[in-house]
C-alpha cells in the first residue's frame, strides 16, 4: 500500500462549521503563513518518527508521507494542534477523546505492537536495540574440571 501525504483540505473537512470559519479567518489575518500546513507537517514528522521508532517499520523516502492507515491520527492531532496555535478555537469533548486514542495508537506503533504498511519505495529507519548485556561468560573450567581449556 502507497503511503499519503496529508493535505490541508484533509484536515479542512474533519473540522465543524465555527472550527472551519475560525480557520478560515486566522488563514485572512496571516496571509504570509498558512497554519495548517506549518501543523501538518509537525504532525506528519512526529507520525514519521513514532513509526521509524520501533526499529521494525520502513519509512518512505519522501518525508512528506505517511502510512494510509495513519491518516485518521494524523488529522485528529493536527485538530488538537490547532486548538493550541489558535485559542479561540474550541475542540469537543469527542475531539479531545480521538487526539487521546490517536496517541494511544501510535504509541502502540512505537513500541512495534502496531506494525505499519510498508512504503512502494522504502527506506529503513534505525534498528532498535533491545537490550545490551555485560557481565563474565559462564564459567566451563574450575579446580575438578580442565575442560575448555
Amino acid at each position: 500500500m502507497d503511503w499519503i501525504i496529508l493535505t490541508p483540505q484533509d484536515l479542512e473537512c474533519a473540522l465543524n462549521k465555527p472550527q472551519l470559519d475560525i480557520l478560515k479567518a486566522e488563514a485572512i489575518r496571516s496571509l504570509n503563513r498558512d497554519i495548517s500546513q506549518d501543523i501538518i507537517s509537525g504532525i506528519v514528522a512526529r507520525i514519521r518518527a513514532e513509526v521509524a521508532a520501533s526499529g521494525l517499520n520502513i519509512l518512505d523516502t519522501d518525508h512528506s508521507r505517511i502510512p494510509a492507515e495513519l491518516k485518521d491520527c494524523a488529522i485528529r492531532l493536527a485538530i488538537e494542534a490547532l486548538q493550541l496555535r489558535i485559542p479561540s478555537m474550541e475542540i469537543s469533548d469527542a475531539q479531545s477523546r480521538q487526539a487521546d486514542i490517536a496517541r494511544e495508537t501510535l504509541l502502540r506503533v512505537a513500541s512495534g505492537e502496531l506494525p505499519v504498511s510498508r512504503p512502494l519505495f522504502g527506506v529503513r529507519g534505525p534498528t532498535r536495540r533491545k537490550g545490551v548485556s555485560s557481565g563474565a561468560a559462564k564459567r566451563v573450567a574450575d579446580r575438578k574440571s580442565m575442560e575448555g581449556i
